[in-house]
């Protein structure tokens, strides 16, 4: 097998922290992307689906998502109008 990011040993591949300093020498700032990510993230999705997929706290990704001002509030009556409806073609408003 071929890794893409090898390592120092022969068929392992490069570790976390090694990756991470590797991408700050070239002026990659990994930690910066990151919280750019979960904001994205954060704004698309509802709170309890974004901590489930993450691992986290509700409460952490409910955080998340009020920083990135993502409005999941109407979420639970869009999903109510659309199974009233019938419509599965309803998204929640943001």
């Amino acid at each position: 097998m071929h890794w893409l990011f090898p390592g120092q040993r022969p068929g392992q591949h490069i570790s976390a922290d090694r990756l991470g300093l590797r991408l700050i020498t070239v002026g990659i700032q990994p930690g910066q992307a990151r919280s750019t990510a979960l904001f994205a993230l954060a704004e698309e999705v509802p709170a309890a689906i974004l901590a489930r997929m993450l691992g986290i706290h509700i409460q952490v990704a409910v955080q998340w998502q009020k920083a990135s001002a993502g409005d999941w509030a109407a979420y639970a009556s869009a999903v109510s109008r659309r199974a009233d409806s019938g419509d599965r073609t309803v998204q929640p408003s943001l």
